[in-house]
């Protein structure tokens, strides 16, 4: 009894399927049949964007293409010009010069593979270890900030810090490494990638030893002082100093813009260019970030840190080139 039901109750089934596809129920004005549950020309149609009559739907068009293309007219800046030594790549994501461990994390995110070490990430390791660049030696020194009076960073050399053993909570581990440490020299090791660190900072005007075993990194303001004197050849056969060479760049921003009496508003002149993603400068030893963000999200640029960033950029030209590449008025070009 119970096979025959639901053989009967099948068959029943089957017969209203036949029936409705027979007599569809979703016609259109135009007598086209429509699924009744979704269909792309139905909500076309109910756009405006398809005829009744059509067959098909009209095509998606993909923007896919379009948006990188847009993307490719973006211009990409050269962070190595804007920050020098740091040793930053450009982050399409972000679009801002960001440190190589930032990009990677965002590259790993994206692809799921954080085994496999990325040129990138492989790359940021050895800048980070590389003491005779600002970048690995600021990692270095960070261990060995101190109190100082005045402005700028204060470091002295501890020949405990990052010893073997430091940090361990039992007693006699802590000082059996300990002595390991000092029977391998690791004092001397350290206190010599100390001084070589130190000597990067030297040689680049970044800071100066006071004495008393302490070193003073200079703070942006410190170091614009330090410099803003230095003579300096632009193009068209100028030779103006540094501190006259970076004010007309902020004489001529303040020249392009423009006050808005209708709307209350300032402007430029020249466009108010890409906004600012995110601020990643001032992350090493002697830096600040160049921009401040306001209760309602606003960023301010930091005059001082920006005089400081320009005024670096010219002395590292001078050094690597023999030449500042720079324009006055316009700022860093990139030919001799």
């Amino acid at each position: 009894m119970t096979p025959f039901m639901q053989g009967s109750i099948a068959q029943e089934i089957i017969q209203n399927k036949l029936v409705e596809r027979n007599t569809p129920t979703s016609i259109n004005s135009a007598g086209m049949y429509r699924n009744p549950i979704y269909d792309t020309r139905t909500i076309q149609e109910q756009a405006g964007e398809l005829d009744p009559s059509a067959r098909f739907p009209n095509s998606i068009i993909n923007t896919f293409n379009e948006t990188r293309e847009n993307d490719a007219l973006t211009e990409i800046p050269n962070c190595d010009q804007l920050y020098p030594g740091e040793g930053r790549v450009y982050d399409p994501v972000l679009k801002a010069c960001v440190l190589p461990e930032v990009a990677t994390d965002e590259a790993n995110t994206s692809d799921g593979n954080q085994d496999q070490p990325t040129k990138d990430e492989l790359n940021y390791l050895r800048m980070s270890k590389d003491l005779t660049q600002p970048f690995g030696a600021s990692n270095f020194l960070d261990d060995y900030v101190t109190q100082g009076l005045g402005e700028g960073t204060f470091l002295k050399f501890d020949p405990t810090t990052n010893r073997l053993g430091e940090g361990v909570m039992n007693p006699f581990l802590n000082v059996g490494l300990g002595a390991v440490d000092t029977l391998f020299g690791m004092p001397y090791l350290r206190e010599n990638q100390y001084n070589k660190a130190l000597q990067t900072y030297t040689d680049l005007g970044y800071g100066q030893s006071l004495g008393n075993d302490l070193y003073n990194i200079y703070s942006p303001n410190q170091y614009y002082k330090s410099v803003a004197n230095n003579m300096t050849a632009v193009d068209g056969g100028q030779t103006m100093t540094n501190a006259e060479a970076i004010q007309s760049v902020l004489d001529a921003e303040r020249e392009d813009k423009f006050y808005d009496t209708a709307t209350g508003t300032t402007g430029s002149t020249k466009g108010s260019g890409s906004p600012i993603a995110q601020d990643l400068t001032g992350s090493l030893l002697g830096t600040q970030p160049i921009t401040s963000v306001d209760a309602q999200g606003n960023r301010t640029r930091n005059d001082d840190v920006y005089r400081s960033n320009i005024a670096k950029n010219i002395e590292r030209n001078k050094r690597n080139f023999g030449y500042s590449r720079f324009k006055p008025g316009v700022g860093f070009t990139g030919g001799r």
